[in-house]
């Protein structure tokens, strides 16, 4: 558990580079961190009232919106109003992309670029962003490695696309087998004295990864969470040849089981924020499990099919309000994942509102039919509960879900396996879908290819959406917004 005397010690072990000894931003975020109830709530009301009046005065597709509801923006006055609206899909972005945008910024706004969705659930949403809005990333990221008591002196390394990469001077993206070597960590390197940054393609053979962090050392590794359970997979029975301080997975879900993973086997924590690229970062996780809403830059509900607020120990969909970016406010953006609702106040001792576990997303899930997810969860617990010596070959996994119903599970292995983890996971199955009637096929494979966004997902199914379809399921840099 933290409070603010402890959290502002930790805050001024960073050291801001000399044009930004005058920012008082990050200091505003330590206090915003355990502002009490009543306080958290008037910010909320506030930020809510203010970018509703600015998307009705600018932005054509909620002027119309507004007026054909016959609400005004003092309509919506917290939170639990905001059901008066719909929610905001990606479909609709898509479709009132030009009358989302603001006819006009505020004076000191620009426009930054044009960031798109990951496109897992259909065509990629595309958002215009402000510099504000951009700068948000570096700001909210600070505070994410500082609730991970991380040391900006230290060496952090990525494995990563190469198209998220740094290029070199020439401009050439990271290659097979190249390391990418910064002076300072990337972003926090703009404001604050860091330690080096390392770069390595995940392209790489995951045991030629294992090797480079052991060649390397450095303190911090950040990647996709498969690539970090990947590597734990890799390790086997022996220790990692590199000792971390700490792991930040990235991108892809993190579930119970690849954390626990990755924890056992580099003996370090492993954090995760919740964000998305059509808004940023979403929410940040703290060392209790939950994930803290960032109300400088967002506002979020958790709400049931029907779109009213979920109850404690429901899942729902997260529905997101971006307040940072005026170029294209989003508005209760159904960001098509879903999360568990959470009780009372967070064990970390922090007072920003909070949600608990990413389940998935709803659009993937919402397909399929009953059962198929206790089925897989079947499955994961099964390869988790296996035996070292059995799983040692094992580097990647992947369940796929025909339309017939049969199953199958996908092992990137660099060995044969042995017949007792097969032994293993067909008792598993039998337990789980026996009775239904269901098969596995178990498939050794040389790789497990990632589909075009980039993003890997251990289960997928021919009931889910194709990549392509459009299908969705029915039911300034010194301040912040006060």
């Amino acid at each position: 558990m933290t409070d603010l005397k402890t959290e502002r010690e930790v805050q001024a072990q960073w050291s801001l580079k000399p044009p930004y000894r005058e920012m008082q931003v990050f200091d505003r975020l330590v206090e915003n961190e355990f502002r009490d109830e009543g306080a958290q709530r008037r910010h909320e009301a506030q930020a809510l009232q203010w970018i509703l009046r600015y998307a009705v005065a600018r932005v054509p597709y909620y002027r119309a919106l507004f007026a054909e509801l016959r609400l005004r923006p003092e309509d919506v006055r917290g939170l639990s109003d905001l059901t008066k609206l719909p929610l905001l899909s990606k479909l609709t972005v898509n479709e009132e992309n030009e009358r989302l945008r603001s006819e006009t910024l505020p004076q000191g706004e620009k426009i930054y670029g044009v960031v798109s969705s990951s496109g897992t659930t259909g065509r990629p949403a595309r958002v215009v962003q402000t510099q504000r809005n951009n700068a948000m990333f570096s700001f909210l990221g600070q505070r994410h490695v500082r609730w991970a008591r991380w040391d900006p002196m230290a060496t952090v390394a990525e494995i990563r696309l190469p198209v998220q990469m740094p290029r070199d001077a020439e401009g050439r993206m990271l290659e097979l087998g190249e390391t990418r070597r910064q002076d300072t960590w990337r972003y926090l390197g703009r404001f604050f004295e860091t330690g080096p940054s390392l770069g390595y393609s995940v392209f790489n053979p995951v045991d030629a990864q294992l090797a480079w962090l052991g060649r390397e050392q450095p303190d911090y590794l950040s990647g996709y969470s498969e690539t970090l359970e990947q590597i734990a997979f890799a390790c086997g029975e022996s220790p990692p040849p590199v000792t971390l301080r700490g792991l930040r997975a990235i991108s892809e879900q993190l579930t119970d089981a690849m954390r626990r993973r990755v924890t056992t086997a580099f003996k370090a924590p492993v954090t995760q924020n919740y964000g998305l690229n059509e808004i940023g970062i979403v929410a940040s996780g703290c060392e209790a499990g939950r994930y803290h809403v960032n109300t400088e830059h967002c506002l979020v509900e958790i709400v049931d099919l029907n779109g009213q607020p979920a109850q404690p120990g429901e899942s729902g969909r997260i529905v997101v309000t971006g307040l940072s970016n005026l170029a294209m406010p989003l508005i209760r953006y159904d960001t098509d994942d879903m999360a568990r609702v959470e009780e009372g106040p967070c064990p970390c001792g922090r007072s920003l509102p909070s949600f608990g576990s990413i389940v998935g997303r709803y659009s993937r899930i919402a397909y399929l039919p009953e059962g198929t997810l206790g089925y897989v969860g079947a499955l994961r617990q099964a390869l988790e509960d296996m035996p070292q010596q059995l799983a040692r070959s094992v580097r990647q996994f992947q369940v796929h879900q025909f339309r017939d119903g049969r199953f199958e599970m996908r092992l990137c292995t660099v060995a044969p396996l042995p017949p007792a983890f097969r032994e293993r996971i067909m008792a598993a199955w039998a337990a789980a879908a026996g009775n239904a009637g269901l098969s596995l096929d178990l498939m050794e494979v040389d790789q497990i290819e990632r589909p075009p966004s980039g993003k890997y997902q251990d289960f997928t199914s021919d009931f889910m959406p194709s990549m392509g379809s459009d299908a969705l399921p029915d039911p300034t840099l010194n301040s912040l917004p006060e």
